[in-house]
């Protein structure tokens, strides 16, 4: 069963917490609490339903070739009990799940009324302001523009149950937004591949990648956005010898990429027994790789890039 650490991890990954706006026909809008978790991996999603609930939908692909995602979506009570369990351990969405948490508490102090068919009656005029108010700061909250809120360490929330990120947090963080790879590049005076171990995770929130890498080490960089008004991401990024403490451990906790996890431990094991000779004045230079050892290595990095691939297999394809 996944932790509750865990799904933490996730939601801040690949989560959104928001408050939907629901028209209604001759009547005042409706406003819902709505937590949801996006992955192409149905099984995980299921693991959670049967622990947490919620409603597992389908979503539409976005490029043809591409796996199949699927959400999983809770609202109101459903989404309100969840949020008080996984709300101490959530770093990027912390402020969204305290302003969600207060929303609530409002939505609970006001009676509604209904009528004889037992129909709710409209808003009053001073809950429909209240409520959109809650509304406006959850949108805000979400922007992706430079002027959306920053995370500062759970900021509006409770300092004493504020917790260093935990394996189990790191590793939800992961599976839901990060990387396991192989990276291959080549010696430019000699034409030599080279191939090293790289986990990396990304998040436009830097304070929270700041936060695991004081924990568990890493190199964070910036990566400029890609779109006109987003916010600039970043990265934070364990190779070569940093891999070597955080991968065992964090695989333990994995889910949806222990296959990678594997792998990657696997080809560092390869590198480690690899004896690779000196050459030049003082044998400053490592010796050429021989040729098989670069095949294996290149076996290696192509099963991690299927296991990474986003669309699927041609023998996938074919059964469908």
């Amino acid at each position: 069963m996944a932790s509750i650490e865990y799904i933490a991890g996730f939601i801040d990954g690949e989560g959104h917490v928001s408050i939907a706006r629901i028209p209604r026909r001759n009547r005042s809008h409706e406003y819902c609490v709505r937590l949801s978790i996006t992955n192409t991996n149905r099984q995980i999603l299921e693991e959670i339903r049967k622990s947490w609930g919620g409603h597992l939908a389908t979503v539409s692909v976005r490029k043809p070739g591409w796996k199949r995602s699927y959400v999983l979506v809770w609202t109101n009570a459903a989404a309100g009990r969840l949020l008080a369990e996984v709300a101490p351990y959530l770093r990027v969405k912390s402020r969204q799940a305290v302003a969600l948490r207060s929303f609530l508490d409002h939505i609970h102090g006001c009676r509604r009324r209904r009528n004889k068919r037992g129909q709710l009656l409209p808003l009053s005029p001073r809950d429909m302001e209240i409520r959109e108010v809650f509304y406006s700061r959850l949108r805000s909250l979400n922007r992706r523009g430079p002027g959306a809120a920053i995370h500062s360490d759970a900021e509006g929330g409770d300092k004493s149950i504020y917790r260093l990120p935990g394996l189990g947090y790191l590793a939800g963080f992961v599976d839901a937004e990060g990387s396991l790879m192989i990276a291959k590049s080549t010696d430019r005076r000699y034409r030599r591949p080279h191939y090293r171990a790289r986990i990396s995770i990304g998040n436009t929130d830097r304070a929270v990648l700041e936060d695991l890498r004081r924990t568990y080490g890493g190199i964070l960089a910036n990566q400029p956005s890609r779109e006109v008004g987003w916010k600039d991401a970043y990265q934070l990024v364990w190779t070569n010898g940093m891999i070597d403490w955080i991968l065992p451990r964090l695989s333990l906790h994995l889910r949806i990429k222990r296959r990678q996890a594997q792998v990657l431990m696997d080809f560092v094991r390869h590198v480690r027994g690899t004896r690779q000779g000196r050459q030049g004045k003082n044998g400053r230079f490592f010796a050429p790789l021989p040729a098989e050892i670069i095949a294996q290595r290149e076996a290696f990095r192509g099963l991690m890039r299927q296991l990474n691939a986003k669309g699927t297999s041609p023998s996938a394809r074919a059964r469908t």
